[in-house]
């Protein structure tokens, strides 16, 4: 017994020091999910969440079609809902089934506690498990500074806890699916720091890889989305994913360790083929992205090699293609190829540009631009394009009884004329693959195309990326004629570091130029990675220009994969780091009294002058970027003067918008945008004496 509980323990630890890296690794986890239950809701924020959510509910029950809608009234008005072979599906399932396990446990707990009081429990159980591995490592400095945040951290969590049991309002147990999905993206939110920090920490110290690991998750637009289980946040971990495999394995082929290397490297391509599980279109730029960088850079590209990474591809893509086989009968036809619900197919249609246009947030067929209350609609599925929900379903959509869903045509094995010869199982399959593959391509090029023509629109970029206010290409009526939105640099101030960034390039090249003979794959493995965020973060804004800028992309929601990458970018200039490493004092200092000054200012503002949310928004919007001209100041003067500015300047300059951003997040869920009920109830009771707008 006593030798298999240390081997239980061993193992525990041993895939804790996998996961997390390290205790700091693990109180950084631990610390986001207890700051993104303190603004969680339960309730669904936009509409497209209702067609998800609902086949959540139908694969907890044991399949993947929908046959009961317990979030809407009616099927028809479900954006995202396609059909197939007479059945309605979803969307996202690798999002989906990521939730599932998360259901059955909470169905299961709740059989013997009410869902409120799981909710909280849960809460304070991560609450306690923060604080006492904190209390840990403050013992490294002094037992009494451990002991003393054991014993205030734990009785303020016991307060909480009794508050909210003493005040829990009933939660219907219809709930659960909606919080189990929740907890999921909040997961994949948490993770995504952890996997930044350790990313940063490769090159750079702990200190530099903790602040990146806060920053992205509650001082960016991560923090935002960390409740609202959109496919977004997930996607974006993936990439990271992806990146930091990608580096470890280049670590590891410059210390000769090729075994371990080939490891990672296969790693990344299974981290890169799950993204197509959860959405097709974004998988394949990351795969071919990956694919790309990664021969060019590798110092073996050997038959062996190649093999393991082929079969690595295979093997993280297999989900998606099981998944869509079940669906469609075709492995390569993922559900958003199927016919909408309702009308033609707009998923695939990219926006086809011009002025008139809302950049996919209106468009026609019936899903385009519904949605309720703050939402404001679905945004994806917007717009109209050039193949119009033709292509494999022959034209006539699914109810036609023609083209791959109907049996008969091309791929149905027979001809008109009856005299064909008989096509062997296989051929069909190819058939069908490369019949769904057509309007898919179509697709991809049309979007590379018109992203391109978006980059020769200054006013547009400026839209999607600067400043937003009432964009002339935005239709606000689904939103109350409210401009909610934010731009990039508005959602995350700390990008006005990146201005800094083309005299880094400058300097970058110029030793580039003195080292020409030397080949990519001879870089060092911190070049090589740049190299593939650099490419990746590009390629996934590039793709999404032409639906941006819309009436629900909130904090550009399309664009938040390339989140992390663009923090990563960051972090690597170095006024940051070297800055951050040498006044981290001076950074958490200045990021606590940055983050509660937008607090108070925040709430003293909308009190005060009783602004509406379109109006409190905006105000945040334009706190923001006075942040952000502070912090690319700072961060560009260090880089063109490093005598003369200190590095407590620097730090300060990038605090104020880190601690602003997350001033916003808490405010967002807290007051702004009231979708649903507080997961926590003792935050529902402090609320009522906070202002509202």
């Amino acid at each position: 017994m006593t030798r298999d509980a240390e081997w239980f323990t061993g193992s525990c630890r041993q895939f804790g020091k996998t996961v997390f890296g390290d205790r700091y690794g693990y109180v950084l986890w631990l610390g986001l999910l207890v700051t993104f239950g303190l603004y969680w809701r339960v309730g669904i924020f936009i509409t497209d969440t209702y067609t998800t959510a609902n086949a959540l509910v139908a694969v907890s029950n044991g399949q993947l079609h929908i046959t009961e809608t317990p979030y809407t009234l009616t099927l028809g008005a479900q954006p995202g809902l396609h059909k197939s072979g007479g059945m309605l599906y979803g969307r996202n399932y690798g999002q989906i089934l990521l939730a599932v396990p998360l259901v059955w446990a909470l169905q299961a707990l709740s059989v013997f506690i009410t869902p409120r009081l799981l909710l909280l429990g849960l809460w304070s159980g991560t609450a306690l498990a923060f604080v006492s591995h904190v209390s840990v490592l403050g013992q490294r400095h002094t037992d009494t500074a451990g002991r003393t945040v054991l014993w205030v951290g734990s009785g303020l969590v016991a307060v909480l806890f009794l508050t909210g049991a003493l005040t829990a309002t009933a939660l219907p147990d219809t709930a659960l699916p909606i919080a189990a999905f929740q907890i999921s993206t909040m997961l994949a939110a948490a993770t995504t720091g952890v996997v930044l920090y350790r990313l940063v920490g490769i090159w750079h110290d702990r200190p530099v890889a903790l602040a990146a690991g806060v920053a992205i998750g509650i001082a960016s637009s991560v923090g935002f989305w960390a409740s609202l289980p959109k496919r977004h946040v997930l996607v974006g971990l993936l990439i990271l994913t992806t990146v930091y495999l990608f580096a470890r394995s280049r670590v590891a082929y410059a210390d000769a360790r090729f075994r371990r290397g080939l490891g990672f490297r296969a790693g990344a391509y299974v981290a890169a083929g799950l993204v197509t599980w959860t959405h097709a279109f974004e998988g394949f730029f990351l795969v071919v992205i990956l694919a790309i960088v990664d021969l060019v850079t590798a110092r073996r590209n050997s038959f062996i090699h190649l093999a393991v990474i082929g079969l690595a591809l295979f093997l993280g893509s297999l989900p998606m293609l099981i998944t869509n086989y079940l669906i469609s009968g075709n492995p390569v036809k993922p559900p958003r190829l199927l016919s909408a619900v309702g009308g033609a197919n707009v998923e695939f249609t990219p926006e086809t540009g011009g002025d008139t246009g809302t950049g996919g947030g209106s468009g026609s067929g019936s899903t385009g631009g519904t949605g309720t209350g703050s939402d404001g609609g679905t945004g994806s599925d917007g717009g109209t394009g050039s193949d119009g929900g033709t292509g494999s379903d022959g034209g006539t959509g699914s109810d036609g009884g023609t083209g791959s869903d109907g049996g008969t045509g091309s791929d149905g094995g027979t001809g008109s004329d009856g005299g064909t010869p008989i096509i062997t199982p296989a051929l069909a399959l190819f058939e069908r693959i490369m019949e769904s593959a057509a309007p898919a391509m179509v697709f991809v090029s049309d979007a590379v195309r018109l992203g391109v023509g978006v980059l020769t629109t200054p006013e547009r970029l400026s839209q999607i990326f600067l400043r937003s206010g009432a964009a002339p290409r935005i239709n606000y009526a689904p939103n109350s004629y409210e401009a909610i939105e934010l731009t990039m640099v508005e959602a995350v101030p700390l990008f006005g570091a990146v201005a800094a960034l083309p005299a880094v390039l400058v300097r970058s090249a110029s030793r580039r130029i003195r080292q020409l003979g030397v080949r990519p794959s001879q870089y060092s493995p911190r070049t090589q990675t740049d190299m593939l965020v650099a490419a990746l973060a590009a390629v996934f804004t590039l793709v999404y220009l032409s639906r941006l800028p819309l009436h629900t992309q909130l904090t550009v929601r399309y664009l938040l994969p390339t989140v992390p990458l663009i923090m990563y970018g960051l972090v690597r200039i170095p006024a940051v780091h070297e800055t951050a490493s040498d006044a981290r004092w001076w950074l958490a200092g200045g990021y606590a009294v940055s983050t509660i000054g937008g607090l108070v200012l925040g709430l003293g503002v909308v009190a005060g002058l009783d602004l509406a949310l379109g109006e409190a928004v905006q105000f945040h919007a334009l706190l923001n970027l006075g942040g952000a001209v502070v912090c690319a100041g700072a961060v560009l003067g260090r880089t063109l003067a490093p005598d003369r500015v200190p590095s407590r300047v620097v730090v300060l300059g990038l605090a104020l918008p880190a601690g602003l951003t997350t001033a916003y997040v808490l405010l967002s869920g807290l007051v702004y945008f009231q979708y649903g009920p507080f997961a926590l109830d003792f935050i529902r009771v402090l609320m009522p004496h906070l202002p509202a707008v």
